[in-house]
Parts: C-alpha cells; sequence; structure tokens
C-alpha cells in the first residue's frame, strides 16, 4: 500500500492491533497459495518467459523476484533467498500488490481499465478500512462504499461504471484471500439484520470480511515505518489518558477493555483517577467519557474523590460524573439537578449508540417513551442526533413517532 502510506495529516488515531507471534507468522506466510504461485513461476522461467501484463507476472517482477532482460523475464539472482523465506516473501508481495494490481484488470473483462490504473490508491484506502476496522468484521456491503466514492471520481469523464468497480472489488479481495491477507465470513442473523439497516436495504450481501493476523503484521509494519502512531496492543499502558482515548475509539470492547485495565494497572489508583478526571472536560465525545468513567470506576474511592471534583466544575463533564456518583452515592442522589440528570443520561446514550447498542440500551432504562423527553431537554450537542436516529430506525412506532414529535418542537424552537 504504498499510496496509502501517505497519509493526511487528519487520519484518525488507529486501534491497537494484536500482532501473531513469530513462528505463527511464518506458518500461515508458508501456507499461502500465492507464494505457492511466485515460486512456481520463478522455478519454470526458461528463457522464453515474456513478462506479460497479467497479475502473476507483475507480481512476480514487483517483489524482486524477476526482471526484464531482453524482452523476457530472468530471475534476479540477488533475491532468490527470498524464495527460501517465507515470510520476508509474503510481506514483500503484500506490499507489492498496490504496483502488480494492474494486472487484474488485464485478466477480467469484467474490471474496468480505470480500476487497473487507480489501483494503489483503491487497495490502499481497503486496507487502511479494514485495518482502522480492528479485529471486528467489515460488512461487504459498508466496503463498497470505497468501489463507488473511486468510480464517482471519473462521472466527469462519463466512464463511472459503479457495478464494475463492485466487481473489482469483489475481485481484489479474492486475490488477498488467496494471498492470506483477510478471512471471510457470513453474517448471523442479527448481523445481517444490522447490515440491512445501515444499508436500508432487506436483503444485503452477508459477506463481512476482515484481516488476518498476518496482515495486520504487514500493515503494522508499513504503517509504523512511514511514522504513523499504529500501536499494538499493550503499547498504549504507559502513554497519557488523552492518547490512549483517541486509540481506544474505535477498537472493539475486547481490546478496548483488555488496554484500559493495562494502562490502570501500570499506575496507582490515585494517579489513574486524576488523570482521567483530569482528561473528563476534555473529552471530544461521549465515548471517550464513557472511557474516562471505567477509570474512575476501576479505582475506588481515589474514583469517586476525583468525580467529586469534576463535578464542582460543571457542563456536560460534570454532569456526566454527577450521574456516575449518583449511582453510589445516596447523598448525591439527592442533590442530583434535573438538568445533570438529563445531560448525564444523554451523553451515556450517545456513548451507547457510538457503540450501536443504543436500542438495547433504552429497553434497559425500562420506559423509552419517557427516556425520549429527557433527551429533548437535554442542553446536549448530541441529542438533535439521537432524536433522528430514534425517530427513524426504533422499532416501535410509539417511540419513533414521539422522538419525531420532539425533533419537530425542538426545529420550531
Amino acid at each position: 500500500m504504498c499510496e496509502a502510506c501517505e497519509l493526511e495529516a487528519d487520519l484518525p488515531a488507529l486501534p491497537p492491533v494484536r500482532l501473531p507471534a513469530a513462528a505463527e507468522a511464518r506458518a500461515a506466510a508458508e501456507r499461502s497459495p500465492v507464494l505457492a504461485d511466485l515460486r512456481r513461476y520463478v522455478a519454470e522461467l526458461d528463457g522464453t518467459s515474456e513478462p506479460g501484463d497479467t497479475l502473476l507476472p507483475r507480481w512476480a517482477e514487483a517483489c524482486g523476484l524477476v526482471r526484464v532482460l531482453k524482452g523476457t523475464h530472468v530471475p534476479v539472482k540477488k533475491n532468490a533467498k527470498l524464495l527460501e523465506q517465507p515470510l520476508e516473501l509474503w510481506a514483500r508481495a503484500f506490499e507489492a500488490l498496490g504496483e502488480a494490481g494492474y494486472g487484474i484488470a488485464v485478466e477480467d473483462d469484467e474490471v474496468p481499465f480505470e480500476f487497473g490504473m487507480l489501483f494503489p490508491d483503491f487497495l490502499g484506502g481497503l486496507q487502511l478500512t479494514l485495518y482502522s476496522a480492528g479485529h471486528t468484521p467489515a460488512p461487504l456491503e459498508l466496503l463498497y462504499g470505497i468501489a463507488d466514492e473511486m468510480s464517482s471520481m471519473l462521472v466527469d469523464l462519463d466512464i463511472r461504471g459503479d457495478s464494475r468497480w463492485r466487481h473489482g472489488l469483489r475481485v481484489t479481495l479474492d486475490v488477498l484471500d488467496r494471498l492470506g491477507a483477510i478471512e471471510r465470513r457470513d453474517a448471523d442473523e442479527e448481523e445481517l439484520a444490522e447490515i440491512a439497516e445501515a444499508v436500508g436495504r432487506p436483503d444485503p450481501d452477508p459477506a463481512l470480511v476482515r484481516l488476518t493476523p498476518l496482515a495486520f503484521w504487514a500493515l503494522n509494519r508499513m504503517l509504523r515505518a512511514k511514522g504513523v502512531d499504529a500501536p499494538v496492543v499493550g503499547e498504549l499502558a504507559t502513554a497519557p489518558f488523552e492518547t490512549l482515548a483517541d486509540h481506544l475509539t474505535e477498537a472493539s470492547p475486547k481490546i478496548a477493555e483488555a488496554e484500559l485495565a493495562a494502562w490502570i494497572a501500570r499506575r496507582s489508583p490515585a494517579d489513574a483517577a486524576a488523570e482521567a478526571a483530569e482528561f473528563l472536560p476534555a473529552a471530544e465525545s461521549p465515548a471517550q467519557r464513557l472511557m474516562a468513567l471505567l477509570v474512575l470506576d476501576a479505582t475506588g474511592d481515589a474514583g469517586v474523590a476525583a468525580a467529586r471534583t469534576v463535578r464542582e466544575e460543571g457542563g456536560i463533564a460534570g454532569a456526566v460524573t454527577a450521574a456516575w456518583l449518583a449511582e453510589r452515592d445516596e447523598s448525591v442522589a439527592g442533590s442530583l439537578t434535573a438538568g445533570e440528570m438529563s445531560l448525564g443520561m444523554t451523553d451515556h446514550l450517545a456513548a451507547m449508540d457510538d457503540h450501536g447498542v443504543l436500542f438495547d440500551e433504552l429497553d434497559a432504562l425500562g420506559d423509552p417513551l419517557a427516556v425520549v423527553g429527557v433527551i429533548a431537554a437535554a442542553d446536549h450537542p448530541d441529542r438533535l442526533r439521537l432524536l433522528d436516529v430514534i425517530a427513524q430506525e426504533h422499532p416501535d412506532n410509539k417511540v419513533a413517532k414521539q422522538a419525531r414529535k420532539a425533533r419537530f418542537t425542538l426545529r420550531r424552537n
């Protein structure tokens, strides 16, 4: 992903990823059918093999295994040792696919010619999207957005062809699958329902895609070589809480939980609580405030003492900590104001929406209709977004109607 590593300054913080052990990585690389293809291609060179524009010859050349001499491919002697080093050869093949990928369009008439020309950028976007998803599988339906975005760049040339670009995405995934860079499975019933809701169609493609541990290793190595802050699991334990929160915003729940625990373990309860409390007023999202509250929760009395200080400062952070304290101290519960209650609950629900479980949380609260009123009354920056989500997507028509009514009233005011 040469071009993908030329990252823009506004790249969101990447989640920490789990990398395979060295022996596991070598074994996975050796199992890759593409390595067998490359070795066979080099072994069968007889001095008459024309380079060609199909994928395998271009890939072997991009890996540095062969070169052109008098119009034919010949082995590159200094790189012959790569053929016996499966992990390094796999990494070379992974990194060189962008350069070789023009051959995908040559081999498949369904793939537009322009797909081959823009393949390095397309592949880089796909790889970075899958990496940013961490270890959570990404729906193929959402990956189609990358193909649609690339094809839309050509609309002025009247050669857009969305369906052909989507076919190109599927062919690319087939290549990555053969390389051993992705793994695929079908969504279960619950996941399929979520995908259908996201794309607005009752019959979405059920395919889910994620990087293999070997691909995480290779991409992490490439990103770090370019100076990108791409942590692996465990490396954030000594980082400031602000850095930890940034990187955990998109992390899977299991990794986020483990990283928070490791971060807390490296500090005394008082220090951990103080740092989380200091961060709370500056947090950029409900999800980040929730992470800070989890630290306060894990640090016992030190967390309670730190939370009292934050409450005194007011604002959303003060309301959130007031609601958190009210669950632990009856005296605080008696002093909780209506404003603190509505702000704290709305922020909590916004965090649940960020994690994709808003409606589950609404049901758990017992009275979704009343909760809609609480959201509408909150002076919270996310209240309109939450009301829109409930109005458009909640399965209970009464709840959705209540949210629409509240949203309409707020617009008029």
